[in-house]
């Protein structure tokens, strides 16, 4: 990885330009949903800006893919920081004007997300397009790293800026990340590889010849399913999380706390681990992730607190293995000329799994609790890994050399 770092000076901008808009990200996350309760002793509030946010991921997610498979990838990210930047920049601006700041949060919740979407569509593209796809692992170790890092730093970020320069204020954070990642996309030059000319055909004739190979290519959409069933499963961990360490919400939230900052630095030494070497058998690393987590699932269980934090810490290690190892297969397998398509499908399918694994996390907390919870959270898990043994969904070869970078 150290190689990579050292020899490759573009991926090296764009690694440390996205950490820090990764950071910016982390303390908007926080800072907002507290800004909006803040105003509005509202949880209802809250919910309904959240959703907000995630409308315009649903309907515009798969089409921003085919757009980024037609367009400048490099330029389309730049322009959507660019405006994502000065977007956010409006709401601290607002506070200081002392103007209607709730409707501002509000009035930018849509563009946000809508240029989100591009960003999102473009980012997995580029990424290797950077790197190289011999050095995929690595890359995606780092990019995952850095990401985890700043999730393990920027909730304590968002409270001391709450703290010192006001909840609305801090967010000037977040503006001016955008701005630097767009200052360093700025500075790179992104290796361009012959895709179809824009002209070829519809909009909805690209976004349906991307689902048609994503379906077609048993490899590829095993790769995609698997990821997708553990989301189903495991992005609820959080929630658990904070159920468990806090007693049902009956004790303060220190070991919940703890236990969340666990999963986090778990899931930044699976990330980094992922990237040492690359795996032969993919399907043997991926089973053998989902069965860690799986174990980290039943020491939490337990309900003991130095068994929570150990748990939690083994369920973020599996977790970040696993995803450095599918992000890798998956873009191995993806011609470039889909790259942004087949990234918007699995983004699009990871939001839906994050909406299956909360409703049946918060029901099963409801009449489980957390022990029942955790359990069935580790034989889930374990089944899957099993699966992953068993079919090896990610043993097929990557796609003919004319393909890629």
């Amino acid at each position: 990885m150290l190689t990579l770092l050292r020899h490759n000076r573009g991926f090296t901008v764009f690694l440390l330009t996205q950490g820090i808009s990764n950071l910016g990200d982390a303390v908007r996350n926080v800072v907002v949903p507290l800004v909006v309760l803040l105003m509005t002793r509202s949880p209802l509030v809250a919910s309904a800006l959240a959703l907000l946010e995630t409308l315009p991921i649903l309907v515009f997610q798969l089409p921003a893919g085919a757009l980024l498979d037609r367009w400048d990838r490099r330029l389309t990210l730049l322009l959507a920081d660019v405006g994502r930047g000065l977007i956010t920049l409006l709401i601290p601006l607002t506070a200081l004007l002392h103007g209607p700041l709730l409707a501002v949060l509000f009035a930018t919740a849509l563009p946000l997300s809508v240029l989100s979407c591009l960003f999102s569509a473009g980012f997995g593209a580029v990424t290797p397009a950077l790197a190289g796809r011999e050095r995929l692992d690595q890359a995606y170790s780092l990019v995952e790293g850095i990401e985890s890092l700043a999730w393990v730093v920027g909730p304590a970020v968002a409270a001391g800026l709450v703290a010192t320069v006001g909840g609305a204020t801090a967010l000037t954070v977040d503006g001016l990340s955008f701005l630097m990642s767009a200052a360093g996309l700025a500075a790179i030059r992104v290796p361009r590889t012959e895709r179809p000319s824009p002209g070829r055909g519809s909009l909805a004739h690209d976004l349906l010849d991307g689902l048609r190979f994503l379906a077609a290519n048993r490899a590829l959409r095993d790769v995609q399913v698997s990821w997708t069933f553990y989301g189903a499963i495991g992005y609820g961990i959080v929630l658990g999380l904070v159920y468990v360490g806090t007693r049902g919400g009956s004790e303060v939230a220190t070991l919940a706390s703890l236990a969340v900052a666990a999963y986090a630095g778990g899931s930044l030494f699976g990330t980094l681990g992922a990237g040492w070497r690359r795996t032969p058998y993919p399907s043997a690393a991926v089973a053998a992730c989902l069965a860690i987590l799986g174990v980290g699932a039943l020491m939490v269980a337990i309900s003991q607190p130095a068994l929570i934090l150990v748990g939690a810490l083994l369920f973020g290690f599996g977790e970040g293995y696993f995803l450095v190892v599918f992000l890798a297969v998956r873009a191995r397998m993806t011609p470039d000329e889909m790259m942004g398509r087949i990234n918007s499908a699995g983004i699009l399918l990871s939001y839906l799994a994050t909406g299956i694994a909360v409703v049946w996390t918060g029901a099963a907390l409801q009449w489980l609790h957390g022990t029942g919870t955790f359990l069935l959270l580790a034989v889930l898990a374990l089944v899957l890994a099993a699966w992953v043994a068993l079919t090896q969904p990610m043993s097929a070869p990557a796609p003919h050399p004319s393909s890629s970078v």
